[in-house]
């Protein structure tokens, strides 16, 4: 039984410490102890700095999650969310990625085509990659410097994704209030 136990802990333990690059830099964590969260007004944007104890280089992250859940068939059942994260990382520069909370994109190797409709705006296409650690939870949108811009002037967002065996499915956010004053181009 303790050898059990002792196995058991091991595994989470290693699976805990690893870490994961994508191709707009290093996959994003879930774990908030090396984070600083703040909630500055009351929109529904969270706000972290995760500081690199190496470099001294803090990487910034703005976050809001959809307002609406979907259900997926078993193994993800139980209501997913989608999280939509602004980062400026000084090693990765500035990116926007999607994250779901369970289940798949359904991705090829080039990423895929997502849908977004910002207020009373005309829907648009927009590319995204992958990881390049090949997560299928992630996807990173492109087109940045057109993207912040509208996320920081407009009230709702729609996105809709095709997830693996479920079909496409469309998330709602409340975006109004983003604060993201980081400069570009600064390293």
């Amino acid at each position: 039984m303790g050898l059990v136990m002792t196995l058991g802990l091991t595994i989470v333990w290693a699976c805990g410490e690893t870490g994961s690059g994508t191709s707009g830099g290093t996959a994003p964590t879930d774990s908030v102890a090396s984070t600083m969260e703040e909630k500055i007004d009351d929109s529904n944007w969270e706000y972290n700095e995760i500081p690199d104890e190496m470099t001294d280089d803090t990487t910034y992250l703005a976050h809001v999650v959809s307002e609406n859940a979907v259900d997926f068939d078993f193994p993800y059942d139980g209501g997913s969310t989608l999280m939509l994260t602004v980062r400026k990382s000084p090693q990765y520069g500035s990116d926007i990625y999607i994250k779901i909370s369970k289940g798949q994109f359904n991705s090829g190797i080039y990423g895929q085509k997502i849908k977004m409709h910002f207020d009373e705006n005309k829907a648009f296409d927009l590319n995204c990659k992958t990881a390049s650690d090949g997560s299928s939870d992630l996807l990173f949108l492109t087109n940045f410097k057109k993207l912040l811009p509208q996320l920081k002037q407009s009230k709702t967002l729609k996105i809709s994704c095709e997830f693996w065996n479920e079909g496409t499915r469309t998330f709602t956010f409340n975006i109004e209030g983003l604060k993201w004053e980081h400069k570009e181009g600064k390293k």
